[in-house]
C-alpha cells in the first residue's frame, strides 16, 4: 500500500464526485423554508458565519487560558506500585519527563543482534528481548541504574544506539469513565454487513454482556509479569464500552453497526488505581504485534501517551504492512500538546462532538484531527451488563473505524478515506481546521 499519509487530500466537493462509494451511508437532507431553498440557504449560511465567527472568540480564550488543561496522570501519586492479581507489586509506576508516566528504569530498544549484545554493560540488566515479527521488531527491554536512568545519559554511553531506544511509557485510555445509569437506546445504524476483520488495543471486554451475544469477539491478553510471577490485572469497562460501539447489538432498539464482522482485540490495560488503568509500552507492543497477524484491515487505538521512539517505528511499520490506524485525539482539553499516536503521520485522529454537533471541552485539537464523530453522552454497554453514558475521544474514534472496515472491503485505504471526506459534514472553519478536521462523520 502506498503511504497515504503522503496524500495531498483534494477538496470535499472533488473527492465526492471522485470517490467510488463502497457501500451507502446517508448524508443528511435539504431543508426548504416557506420562503423557498434559495433564502433558506442564505439564511442558514449566515447563522453559519456567526456560529464560526463567535465559536472561534471561545476558542482563542480556550486556547489561551493554561488551566484548561486536564491531565488525570496529575492525580498519581510520583511512585505508584503496581500489583499482580495475586497483590504482589510488579513494577511500580513513576513520574518522568514533561508530566509522563512509565515503568521506573526500564527502557526499550529495538536493533539487530549485533547492536543489542552492545547494552551488556554495568548499569545495564537486560529483562527480556522479543522478536517481534508482526511489527518487524527485534525488540529488548532493559532496566538501567539511576545513574542511567535519562536519555542523556544513556547517549553518553550508547551514542549510536539513543536514537532508538526510549523509555516504557505508560499509556492511557480516553474515556472519562461510566458516569451513570443510562436509559437512552442506541440510535446508530448498521453499516454493513459483511465479515469484515477489526481489531483494537484496549482493556478485555465483557463477552458475556448481552449486547454481544451474536458477536464474533476474539481477544488475547498481553500482560504478563517478569519472572513468571502471574499477570496484571485486566479491567473491562473501557474496552467493553469501545467494542459496544462496534459490534454491539441492542435487540429490538439498535442493530450492530458491523454485524457481520470479527473484532480481535488485544488486551493490554492494568488497573492502577481505582479510577485509571495504564498500558505499558511493552505490552502494547505485544498486543499490536499479535493483531498485525490476524488479517485485519482497520485498527482501532483508544489510548494515548507521549511521542516515543520505539512506538513511531511500530506505527510506521504497521502503516506499510497495509493497516489502517484510527486512534482518538485525547482529552486533556484544546491548549494540550497533540497526543500519539493520534499525531503520527499517517495515523487517522478522530475526536468528538455531542448531539448539538459541539466539540467535546476536553477534546485535544490540532493539525492531528481528521475527522470528528458522536462521543459526549453516548450510551454503551457495562461489563456488569446494561448501558451507562460515557464521553471521550475514544468513543468517536470506533464509529471512524467501523465505516472503514466497511469501505476497505473494495477499495484501498486512499479511496476509503477520500470517501469518508467527501461524506463528512463540514463543521467549524470552512474545510479541513483544527477542531473538527474535515468534518463529522454521523453513522
Amino acid at each position: 500500500m502506498k503511504h497515504f499519509r503522503k496524500i495531498h487530500w483534494l477538496p470535499a466537493l472533488a473527492l465526492a464526485s471522485l470517490a467510488t462509494p463502497v457501500l451507502a451511508l446517508g448524508t443528511g437532507s435539504v431543508l426548504d423554508g416557506a420562503a423557498g431553498p434559495v433564502t433558506r440557504q442564505v439564511e442558514q449560511s449566515a447563522e453559519r458565519l456567526v456560529e464560526r465567527r463567535l465559536s472561534r472568540q471561545v476558542e482563542d480564550r480556550v486556547e489561551a487560558a493554561p488551566d484548561t488543561l486536564r491531565n488525570p496522570l496529575e492525580s498519581l501519586p510520583p511512585e505508584l506500585p503496581v500489583l499482580t492479581e495475586q497483590g504482589e507489586v510488579a513494577f511500580t509506576d513513576v513520574a518522568v519527563e514533561d508530566g509522563w508516566r512509565a515503568v521506573e528504569r526500564q527502557w526499550l530498544f529495538t536493533g539487530t543482534d549485533e547492536e543489542i549484545a552492545r547494552l551488556d554493560r554495568a548499569g545495564i540488566t537486560l529483562l527480556k528481548r522479543q522478536e517481534l515479527t508482526g511489527v518487524g521488531l527485534n525488540l529488548v527491554r532493559f532496566r538501567v541504574s539511576p545513574e542511567l536512568d535519562s536519555r542523556e545519559a544513556l547517549r553518553a554511553v550508547l551514542p549510536e544506539l539513543a536514537d532508538r531506544l526510549d523509555r516504557n511509557h505508560i499509556y492511557s485510555p480516553q474515556a472519562d469513565g461510566p458516569s451513570e445509569p443510562q436509559a437512552q437506546a442506541p440510535h446508530w445504524q448498521t453499516l454493513c454487513s459483511a465479515p469484515v476483520r477489526v481489531g483494537m488495543v484496549d482493556t478485555s471486554i465483557a463477552t458475556d454482556h448481552p449486547a454481544f451475544r451474536q458477536a464474533r469477539v476474539v481477544q488475547s491478553r498481553f500482560l504478563e509479569v517478569d519472572g513468571n510471577r502471574g499477570q496484571l490485572s485486566a479491567p473491562r469497562a473501557h474496552g467493553t464500552a469501545v467494542a459496544s460501539l462496534m459490534v454491539g447489538d441492542y435487540r429490538g432498539e439498535s442493530p450492530a453497526r458491523l454485524p457481520g464482522a470479527t473484532l480481535f482485540n488485544a488486551s493490554v490495560f492494568f488497573d492502577r488505581n481505582r479510577d485509571l488503568s495504564g498500558a505499558s509500552l511493552g505490552h502494547l507492543l505485544e498486543g499490536l504485534n499479535w493483531l498485525s497477524k490476524q488479517d485485519i484491515s482497520v485498527l482501532n487505538i483508544s489510548l494515548t501517551g507521549p511521542d516515543n521512539r520505539v512506538l513511531a517505528t511500530v506505527i510506521r511499520n504497521l502503516l506499510d504492512r497495509g493497516i489502517v490506524l484510527v486512534a482518538a485525539v485525547g482529552n486533556q482539553g484544546p491548549a494540550a500538546p497533540p497526543l500519539y499516536p493520534a499525531a503520527y503521520p499517517g495515523v487517522i485522529g478522530v475526536t468528538a462532538v455531542d448531539d448539538s454537533n459541539e466539540l467535546y471541552r476536553w477534546a485535544n485539537r490540532g493539525e492531528q484531527v481528521m475527522f470528528a464523530a458522536r462521543g459526549v453522552s453516548v450510551p454503551v454497554a457495562a461489563p456488569e451488563g446494561g448501558r451507562v453514558s460515557d464521553s471521550g475521544t475514544s468513543l468517536a474514534a470506533p464509529v471512524v473505524t467501523a465505516a472503514l472496515a466497511c469501505r476497505l472491503r473494495e477499495a484501498s485505504a486512499e479511496q476509503a478515506i477520500e470517501a469518508l471526506i467527501g461524506t463528512a459534514r463540514d463543521l467549524g472553519e470552512p474545510g479541513r481546521d483544527r477542531s473538527f478536521g474535515h468534518g463529522l462523520l454521523d453513522y
